[in-house]
């Protein structure tokens, strides 16, 4: 994961059972440490959290538990400072949709030096144009509740190519809109292939422990597993990209070689002034 960065996607219902919201709450905590530790980096979209909070007082966005988790994070750590998240806000976010004690802790991360920030306007700061910018800020993306809004932005990411791993939780979405993980998951379970283009054959063989529905899998061990083939997908892609440049600068010297080898080097400096020049 060093130096990959990991969108978080989903919310949950108004109505989600306590012992399930506390599920993925923990899941979200723990992921969020493990991609840290593994040197990597979250995107989060920062808004109205207290909005969200149902009659337990947790929220149903999950983008302040994973900063209060950063914070942590940062707060323990040793190693030098370096981006641990990047942060996508309406330019309004803070006067309009932070309280109290999250700006404290946005003001204390800045100050540290470890968030990078994206700011749309706010009169722009529409569904569409905050998934962009989170589309092309994340590398990786997890899914846990939420509805078509995360769907969607899981379908964008696998256009572009990007991993994305579904998490089977129910815990529904704010909107009401429909089960965005969970038929991201269902998807995945029919084309692997899609959502882990390179190491699917790895996610097929344990997806069963990668389960947060079944009760008796340990949250940790799910939100471990996650980060190690996450991380293994990453490593195989940097491989590829990696392959593919190396045989084009190859031929592109052989080619050169050949061409100068060919027509000698004064008419080759000729032919390619009067290519440029237009004569």
């Amino acid at each position: 994961m060093k130096g990959n960065f990991l969108l978080i996607s989903g919310t949950a219902s108004r109505s989600c059972p306590p012992e399930q919201l506390a599920r993925g709450i923990q899941f979200i905590e723990l992921l969020t440490a493990e991609v840290l530790r593994a040197g990597g980096g979250l995107v989060v979209l920062l808004g109205d959290e207290n909005r969200t909070k149902g009659a337990d007082g947790n929220p149903r966005i999950f983008d302040w538990i994973i900063m209060r988790a950063i914070e942590r994070y940062a707060t323990n750590t040793i190693e030098p400072a370096r981006t641990l998240a990047w942060v996508v806000m309406s330019d309004d976010a803070w006067d309009r949709k932070m309280d109290d004690n999250n700006r404290r802790i946005f003001t204390s991360l800045q100050q540290r030096g470890v968030l990078e920030i994206e700011r749309i306007r706010r009169e722009e700061f529409t569904g569409g144009a905050y998934r962009r910018s989170e589309c092309e800020l994340a590398d990786v993306m997890v899914a846990l509740g939420g509805g078509k809004g995360t769907y969607s932005l899981g379908m964008d990411m696998i256009d572009l190519g990007k991993p994305v791993l579904p998490v089977d939780l129910e815990i529904g979405s704010l909107s009401e809109d429909g089960v965005g993980a969970v038929q991201l998951h269902r998807e995945m379970l029919s084309d692997p292939g899609a959502y882990f283009p390179r190491t699917h054959g790895d996610v097929v063989n344990q997806m069963e422990t990668l389960s947060l529905e079944r009760s008796g899998h340990d949250v940790a061990s799910v939100a471990l597993r996650a980060v190690e083939l996450l991380s293994r997908e990453l490593a195989a892609g940097a491989t590829d990209k990696g392959s593919d440049v190396k045989p084009l600068v190859g031929n592109i010297g052989t080619g050169v070689n050949r061409f100068l080898s060919s027509v000698g080097i004064i008419r080759a400096v000729e032919f390619l002034r009067n290519l440029l020049t237009g004569g």
